[in-house]
């Protein structure tokens, strides 16, 4: 059975500022980073709401802010956020975050302010091995892209204000065009977006590695029962979520089964401790969460913003 130190860096401290540690130990981390995908730095002292922010900030990387969101969750700062805000009784699939654009960040970090009662892991698996049980359906999603499609309905999923963090329609149509999205304004003040991004990256050998989030998207992921209920009430074309191959070809239930079934099958679950710190490579490992009972709260910073459709090196500055 798979260890923690297995999958990740652990890296012990002794009631130091983190902070203040990362940035004379920055040679470390990206070496652990490198060595394992992630670094786990535990034992520290870590009590700001900001301290994931202040991590990534203390190894002199690009902070990023997300465009908008893709799923529920707060702004702390500027450039901090809450870990995602489903139910706790609800699994978040494994992903890499912000796969679904042409760009995203190369490295998030977590910070661990109230860890569960019970549950609550975030679980993490590595990219390569999924991509390897996936088998041949990476290459329709290497050759094809993705399209996903969205309709923000009211009091469904995410509103368009909260995801885009603004109330102006016409900030919303500036930051879609950005990010290459088409956008429809439907009655009842409804937004559809759709846009096209990869399906996968290539790895450092050149093969293709899957790297999108049609897992997610696709109402094949919902709850048992949720797709028929959206479909009766919004009709086919317009459920909140949807994921198409880049030729408009369904996706089909059984690719996003077998997707969800190859990270699983690698996933470890991080056991927090309160004050955790965990940097990970976000093309080299994916993350999701499980379910979990009591409060839980994990603010979340991500840096280096990664353009390129290959996993290239890291640039630590």
């Amino acid at each position: 059975m798979a260890q923690l130190t297995d999958m990740v860096e652990v890296i012990e401290g002794a009631g130091q500022a983190v902070e203040e540690w990362a940035a004379a130990n920055r040679a470390r981390i990206a070496e652990g980073v490198e060595a394992k995908g992630g670094v786990l730095l535990r034992g520290f002292r870590a009590e700001a709401a900001e301290t994931a922010e202040r991590v990534l900030a203390a190894l002199d990387l690009e902070l990023l802010d997300d465009a908008y969101w893709s799923t529920p969750r707060s702004g702390v700062s500027k450039k901090t956020f809450t870990a995602t805000e489903y139910a706790s009784a609800r699994s978040i699939s494994l992903h890499s975050e912000m796969s679904y654009m042409k760009s995203w960040p190369r490295l998030v970090a977590f910070h661990a302010i109230i860890v569960a009662e019970e549950g609550g892991e975030t679980t993490i698996s590595n990219v390569d091995a999924a991509t390897a049980e996936i088998g041949d359906v990476v290459e329709q999603f290497a050759s094809k892209g993705v399209i996903y499609q969205r309709t923000h309905h009211a009091g469904v999923d995410i509103p368009w204000r909260k995801a885009y963090q603004t109330d102006s329609r016409d900030e919303v149509e500036r930051i879609a065009r950005d990010a290459g999205m088409e956008i429809n304004w439907l009655a009842n003040d409804v937004l559809q977006t759709r846009h096209a991004a990869q399906g996968c990256v290539a790895s450092e050998s050149g093969a293709p590695l899957y790297f999108n989030q049609s897992n997610l998207f696709h109402p094949a992921n919902l709850p048992p029962g949720a797709e028929a209920q959206l479909t009766q009430l919004f009709g086919k074309d317009f459920l909140p979520r949807n994921a198409f191959f880049g030729d408009g070809s369904p996706i089909s239930a059984e690719i996003v089964r077998r997707v969800n079934a190859a990270f699983d099958k690698g996933a470890y679950g991080v056991p927090w401790r309160p004050g955790d710190v965990f940097i990970v490579d976000n093309m080299r490992h994916a993350h999701g969460r499980r379910p979990f009972k009591g409060a839980r709260k994990l603010h979340v910073a991500m840096a280096t913003r990664h353009a390129t459709p290959a996993r290239t090196p890291i640039a630590w500055n």
